[in-house]
């Protein structure tokens, strides 16, 4: 017999069948409920296409931010093979957001040391080590790559947005898109590739994620221009069994008869370790089957093809024996190979408009940029472009922002990286693919595209330029001596993580991990010395009681950080009540001394900064700043929508 009565909240049991973020506030018109979402003239706020890396991250973040979204994709498996293999510490960062790191760590291989070999001179082995560094130069919360093939990531986001009610339409083949106007302006063209049913859905936005050969870009009639090598490399995944001494880490490898970058893999069965060789191949072929001298681009893209298709695996690994002779390598298993030719090309536009104006259909990942794989860029910068693209659908669609003010800053932003990115690749490619003497090609001039280049690899020095997401302002308080890859607040840059100290239970923290994931705005304010000043309580009050109320509940968070050396210092009576009441956990303090050296904040002056909810500064400000009607409000104003204005989307 019981002895005792319990009762559950609904909340309680929703919470014990799995901790889900709730959706962001939707004051738009309600999402459409399909009963069925495949049946012909089903609508939906979003639709994908491809769901690769870029297109299931988009879709994950939609999911959560409670926007209806179909994905869909034409391969009927979820098994993607070869293609990417790791993670860079910036896409690392953004993944422990979403309280996926640890999955992703405890599948990969974490990546700290790249080893850099180079021809022998007189009396030395054919190849020797010239240098052994960190594989990544740049503070950041995780100082290494992890090294995991897209297919497991795919499946790890996947089971995440599963999590949140959303599922991948497989075996469905997009067709064409047209635009027809109303409150779904966009009638997509499906066909399902098992039945061959054709049907059509509507939708506000449609997002091509379909790779390099991008149906939905062509209907766009957009064109992806730059140019491509002659260079033909192959890329092969085998378990070796070898003695060369670094095969554990990656290693840039430059011989007299070619060159290959190996990359250390994750686990498979049997307690085997995967490696992946890129390797660049001798070229048997005439020189008439070049690129360079085809008499129009299809004929490039014929002879390339020819090219391509000489290439065997036997030669890749025959390559690969001859470029690390003196060492022998024996290929245990294969798990896939490929040949590829080096290209880099951006695409003109990466969204095209409807008859009224707004940006209704976009193009992201490999649809919008390609480039060689040795930087181990193409799955980041994909999975960057919908970390980018997906808060700014969701607060359009929510009618969380003013209307049609967001969606412009996507190919603002996201093109300029990828220009960048093929600006980069295209140096460092080149170099690779030189042999070391090759027009005075040095390890010292190889190592140093390298070094240079990791705060922009790593994705941790990735900028945005100024515009109406990225105000930028000369802050006096602020020692802009400092390099912002190495911590200075730089708008339009992501914040780098500190250790703090949260207030309310002395715990100690890293400051990424207390930064909400839920696609918030936060305001972040690093306070002076002597933050009991009047004029300072005001400014918090302000922050804390009546700049949140201005927009809808919930989006809009503050931080306080305060500059002591000791919690024991602080009390909470030394606050405005509603920071207790209302943000409990949001008050930390600098305990460890670090945080306003590293982000160059003067203690006696302090500052105020905008974190966008892709984890950006919005902007750096002065902390008078901080004040009614005064630049942070203009700001926000700006980019988040009144409380209590409707969405006319």
């Amino acid at each position: 017999m019981p002895v005792f009565t319990e009762e559950s909240s609904p909340e309680m049991l929703q919470r014990a069948a799995g901790l889900k973020k709730p959706p962001l506030p939707r004051v738009s018109s309600p999402a459409p409920v399909n009963v069925d979402r495949t049946a012909d003239g089903a609508k939906h706020e979003v639709v994908i296409i491809g769901t690769g890396p870029a297109g299931i991250m988009l879709s994950l973040m939609l999911a959560r931010y409670g926007v209806s979204c179909l994905p869909v994709e034409k391969v009927t498996s979820m098994i993607i093979p070869g293609q990417a293999d790791g993670l860079q510490p910036r896409t690392l960062e953004v993944l422990r957001t979403l309280g996926l790191s640890e999955e992703v760590f405890s599948q990969g291989f974490p990546n700290h040391r790249m080893a850099f070999w180079n021809p022998g001179g007189p009396g030395e082995p054919r190849i020797v080590r010239t240098a052994v560094t960190d594989d990544v130069t740049v503070p950041t919360r995780y100082p290494h790559k992890v090294l995991l093939a897209a297919g497991r990531v795919v499946n790890i986001l996947e089971r995440q947005m599963n999590k949140y009610g959303n599922e991948v339409e497989r075996g469905t083949e997009f067709l064409k898109y047209e635009f027809v106007g109303g409150e779904f302006p966009v009638r997509v063209f499906l066909r399902d590739v098992v039945t061959g049913r054709e049907y059509s859905v509507f939708t506000k936005y449609l997002v091509g994620a379909d790779g390099a050969h991008s149906k939905v870009r062509e209907q766009m009639g957009v064109k992806l221009q730059g140019e491509s090598t002659d260079y033909i490399w192959g890329v092969v995944d085998a378990v070796l069994k070898t003695d060369f001494p670094d095969i554990r880490k990656r290693c840039a490898i430059h011989s007299d008869a070619a060159s290959i970058m190996a990359i250390p893999r994750e686990m498979i069965e049997d307690q085997q370790y995967m490696t992946r060789l890129y390797t660049q191949l001798e070229d048997v072929v005439d020189a008439t089957s070049t690129v360079a001298n085809a008499a129009s681009e299809q004929e490039a893209k014929a002879r390339a093809r020819e090219r391509r298709q000489r290439v065997t695996l036997p030669r890749i690994l025959d390559q690969v024996k001859k470029t690390m002779a003196p060492y022998d390598v024996e290929v245990v298993k294969v798990d896939w190979w490929a040949a590829y030719q080096i290209g880099q090309r951006v695409a003109t536009k990466f969204a095209v408009q409807d008859s009224e104006g707004a940006d209704r259909v976009f193009i992201m990942g490999d649809a919008c940029h390609t480039h060689s794989p040795k930087a181990g860029q193409g799955m980041n910068v994909s999975m960057m472009d919908a970390f980018n693209l997906g808060w700014k659908l969701a607060f359009e669609l929510l009618g969380l922002a003013p209307k049609g003010s967001l969606l412009p800053t996507y190919e603002f932003e996201r093109r300029d990286i990828a220009e960048q990115l093929i600006a980069f690749d295209n140096a460092f490619a080149s170099k690779f693919s030189q042999k070391m003497g090759d027009d005075g090609l040095s390890h010292e001039d190889f190592f140093k595209v390298f070094h240079t280049g990791c705060g922009f690899t790593s994705g941790c020095g990735i900028e945005y330029e100024q515009s109406s997401l990225v105000e930028k302002t000369l802050v006096k308080a602020l020692d802009n001596s400092l390099n912002p890859d190495f911590g200075l607040l730089r708008s339009g840059r992501r914040l780098i993580n500190i250790p703090v100290r949260r207030f309310s239970d002395d715990a100690p923290c890293e400051f990424h991990d207390v930064l909400p994931a839920s696609g918030h705005y936060v305001v972040l304010v690093l306070l002076p010395k002597l933050f009991k000043d009047p004029r300072v309580q005001q400014q918090l009050t302000y922050l804390t009681s009546t700049l949140p109320q201005k927009f809808a509940r919930g989006i809009l968070e503050p931080f306080i950080i305060h500059p002591l050396r000791s919690n024991d210092d602080v009390e909470w009576n030394m606050f405005p009540k509603a920071l207790k009441e209302d943000w409990e956990w949001n008050l930390l303090g600098d305990v460890s001394g670090q945080g306003y050296e590293t982000f160059g904040v003067d203690r006696d002056a302090g500052v105020v900064a905008v974190l966008r909810p892709d984890g950006v500064l919005g902007g750096v400000w002065d902390i008078d700043e901080l004040a009614p009607k005064r630049r942070v409000e203009s700001y926000l104003a700006a980019n988040l929508s009144a409380r209590g204005t409707k969405s006319l989307l």
